[in-house]
């Protein structure tokens, strides 16, 4: 057995040599990523024996106060992370607000608690996604932190010293950087437990000299000046916009319409499927099959509206043949949809929008002509990951793009919670600010023709040298990295005994060679890996919010299905782009 990079007995050292009479009062920040049973609230309720809710989500920190063994206790509750997303793919106003946190308690934290399921799995970029969130707030950071490992108990016939070695270097690097510190949280037997961390986090306090984490940092300060000059920018854009709303109410200019015709355009997983959902309050349009446009009427409040579903580009890759295919030519097969009143460009809300995606963005929408931004309303899903905040917040956070985005459409833009279709009022406001931008432009023209013979070239991405790559090549390789996904998928289902009846591999009796041998320089790997990322842990995290034992049957099965159909994807031939958006949106979860 080889010898752990981390030194448990270090700390034990530590503990003996300095140990000295703390304070009354410890002030901690407790860290972690992602996940629905949030075991890092579990930690907080156990340690002041409260009742923070574990299955809810939130932006900004929140402070909890109380008394254990007659000793003051604050713990910071700070926003969450996905678990496999690296540093530039969290928004920024994510990151403002983690490391806003310290401030909660001044003059500072005595400790910080990152806290880890021993249970699964710890990955390369498990630690990459720790260690650069926690470089938010200076080096200086783990010599005030504490491991915090739940899952420990299903564990069995091994102690958590030989967990953490079975493992693997990752998690005895995270270990490394804080001193060999962490301490195996009981949840059967939490008051031990929680008389055990107390111990080790005065531990860490007399290590440190008796000096809480100094929060009077020019870097963590100008987080702070940052995060409120946002706030006060988007307080003024929400008065604009609702300035101009309510002005175009008072001069009667806006005629609501007997009849709405609105195409969805974005990404892979960004929930365009679920939104054509909601507005239309049916489950027609199938979850993660937008191979092809596909509409559908329904009556909505009173008057007739048809939704076409597109299918969906990467986050991180174009395919200018594909995309000229998928929107134009099979829009073009049906008449009614040449002339849409709203384009409506579907972003997640909960993931970060850079100059790489404004780069992809312009090129899509360039196939449709520039007149296309004057009719499009950019939609905002995953609304229920930001409750906390204004959508404006995360507008003025995120940076140049965003803005650049949401001025090209007039500062259009709304908010949908597909996990919640029973809130008719977002459907009902987004019909307004439809008929709002009508009054303004009339109708926009999709014709097939005159867009091809626009001048779609007069953007940025000449320069990108994914231009001059196999379009092929680049597919084939984003269908291996799917299916490596996949496997991950099924492994952590298994380690969390999650009922994954019905997803076996449904091609798994078909031979199924390997991808050639297709070199890939870094950055490109890098991409892959990334956008890898960010299937996985919607998948995850769709299938972990529908194992709710109160949902229905019914929910169970859908997401069963979109297994079943992420097995089917990372199982078949590796080909054309033709077989790239056969997953497209398992964005629903729903809460009935």
């Amino acid at each position: 057995m080889s010898t752990p990079l981390w030194q448990p007995t270090g700390f034990v050292w530590i503990t003996h040599k300095k140990a000295r009479k703390m304070g009354p009062e410890i002030r901690a920040v407790v860290l972690g990523w992602q996940n629905k049973a949030s075991d890092k609230a579990s930690v907080i309720n156990s340690i002041l024996d409260d009742e923070v809710e574990t299955d809810i989500y939130f932006v900004k920190s929140v402070r909890k106060d109380g008394e254990v063994n007659g000793r003051k206790i604050t713990l910071i509750n700070t926003v969450c992370w996905w678990e496999n997303f690296d540093l530039k793919d969290s928004p920024e106003v994510v990151k403002q607000e983690l490391v806003c946190s310290v401030f909660l308690c001044e003059p500072g934290p005595h400790v910080f608690l990152i806290v880890i399921n021993l249970s699964l799995p710890f990955t390369e970029e498990n630690r990459l996604s720790i260690e650069e969130h926690l470089g938010l707030f200076g080096e200086r950071i783990w010599k005030h932190t504490i491991v915090i490992f739940t899952g420990a108990d299903s564990v069995k016939d091994k102690s958590t010293e030989q967990h953490i070695q079975n493992q693997g270097e990752d998690l005895q690097v995270i270990l490394q950087r804080c001193g060999g510190r962490y301490h195996a949280f009981d949840f059967r037997n939490k008051s031990d437990a929680v008389k055990e961390l107390l111990v080790k986090i005065d531990d860490v306090v007399a290590a440190n000299d008796g000096k809480h984490f100094e929060t009077h940092d020019d870097v963590l300060l100008d987080f702070q000046r940052k995060r409120n000059k946002n706030k006060e920018k988007a307080e003024s854009r929400q008065k604009t916009v609702q300035d101009k709303r309510h002005l175009l109410k008072k001069l009667n200019a806006v005629a609501p319409l007997s009849e709405l015709r609105i195409v969805l355009l974005g990404w892979i997983l960004s929930g365009k499927s679920s939104t054509a959902n909601t507005i239309i309050n049916q489950e027609i349009f199938p979850i993660g099959r937008t191979r092809k446009c596909t509409s559908h009427t329904g009556v909505v409040n009173g008057r007739s509206v048809t939704v076409m579903d597109t299918p969906g580009w990467w986050k991180y890759f174009f395919d200018p043949e594909y995309r000229r295919a998928a929107i134009l030519e099979n829009v073009g097969q049906s008449e009614q949809m040449q002339f849409p009143h709203a384009m409506i460009l579907v972003i997640p809300g909960e993931t970060s929008f850079k100059p790489e995606q404004k780069r992809i963005v312009k090129e899509y929408m360039a196939t449709l002509g520039e007149d296309v931004w004057k009719h499009t309303i950019v939609l905002f899903t995953w609304s229920d990951r930001f409750p906390d905040i204004s959508i404006e917040q995360h507008i003025e956070s995120e940076g140049e793009a965003l803005q650049w985005l949401i001025q090209k459409c007039r500062n259009r833009y709304h908010v949908f919670d597909n996990s919640n279709k029973n809130n008719r009022d977002q459907v009902t406001e987004l019909l307004q600010k439809i008929d709002e931008m009508v009054a303004e432009n009339s109708l926009f023209c999709l014709n097939p023709q005159c867009a091809a013979e626009e001048n779609i070239h007069d953007t940025d991405t000449q320069q990108d040298e994914e231009i001059s790559l196999d379009v092929d090549h680049v597919l084939q390789l984003l269908q291996q990295e799917i299916r490596n996904r996949f496997k991950g998928i099924k492994s952590r289902l298994k380690h969390l005994g999650m009922d994954s009846t019905g997803c076996t591999e449904t091609r798994s009796h078909r031979s199924i060679s390997d991808p050639p041998n297709f070199s890939a320089d870094e950055k490109l790997k890098e991409k892959m890996r990334r956008e890898g990322s960010r299937w996985e842990v919607t998948l995850m995290d769709t299938f972990l919010n529908n194992q709710n034992p109160e949902a229905s049957s019914d929910s169970h099965e859908k997401v069963v299905g979109w297994l079943q159909r992420c097995d089917e994807y990372s199982s078949v031939g590796y080909g054309t782009s033709s077989n790239i958006s056969s997953l497209e949106d398992p964005e629903p979860r729903d809460k009935t």
